[in-house]
């Protein structure tokens, strides 16, 4: 399988002790991968490394072939990443049409055909275009802001904890619109906590605990036992 994201001791420290303790993983073309494990063990800012919203130290971080390490997070967007982050993921004020304009930045002039796209995986956004984001449900928002995140685009989504703030049945039904979008053909990496809904989802994963990724493909043995 061609590997389209691949990540060799990747490590992260923010003016205190290492957060991150030398990752490896990767993502091929096609699949779906959950980065799976408890709060505070280091996925957030895996994710945020890759994107370049934190400066990493890395022995290899390729997206594509390119060495993202030095590369603004603008640049790495145009070169097909897309991150859409658990919390503070859209702008409230604005209008949830507008909100998804700015992620189409890249490509205005495909916006109509790119909105309606979105609307055919998120119908409930089509009737809300002109509202303020912030009179949204939270799975409304979650909704708009992977819309926003797609308008980019993307090779690879970086979606992180879609499920946080959600109902159960919310989150299968997110869930089932995250395979959506991998059946356009938009390959993902994806945070979690929760096994059993990471499991619905992931054709592979990485367990991490406190920075490290300690095991390969734990969901199938979790939810066995």
């Amino acid at each position: 399988m061609d590997k389209l994201l691949e990540i060799s001791d990747l490590k992260l420290s923010l003016a205190g002790p290492p957060i991150l303790h030398g990752i490896d993983l990767w993502v091929g073309k096609d699949e779906i991968v959950g980065l799976v494990g408890d709060n505070g063990s280091g996925k957030t800012m895996t994710l945020r490394s890759i994107v370049g919203l934190e400066e990493p130290e890395a022995e290899r971080l390729l997206f594509q072939e390119t060495d993202l390490l030095g590369i603004p997070v603008h640049r790495r967007v145009e070169l097909g990443l897309s991150y859409c982050p658990s919390e503070d993921n859209v702008f409230p004020r604005m209008s949830v049409r507008e909100n998804l304009e700015i992620g189409s930045f890249l490509r205005p002039d495909q916006d109509k055909e790119k909105l309606d796209w979105i609307c055919s995986i998120f119908p409930s956004l089509e009737s809300r275009m002109g509202q303020r984001a912030t009179t949204l449900s939270g799975g409304e928002r979650q909704m708009l802001a992977l819309g926003k995140a797609l308008l980019s685009e993307p090779e690879l989504l970086l979606l992180d904890e879609f499920s946080l703030g959600l109902s159960q049945e919310r989150a299968i039904e997110f869930s089932d619109r995250i395979k959506d979008i991998y059946s356009s053909g938009v390959s993902v990496l994806f945070v979690e906590q929760d096994f059993h809904l990471a499991a619905e989802l992931a054709q592979r994963d990485y367990y991490m605990v406190e920075g490290q990724i300690v095991e390969q493909n734990s969901l199938d043995r979790s939810i066995a036992g």
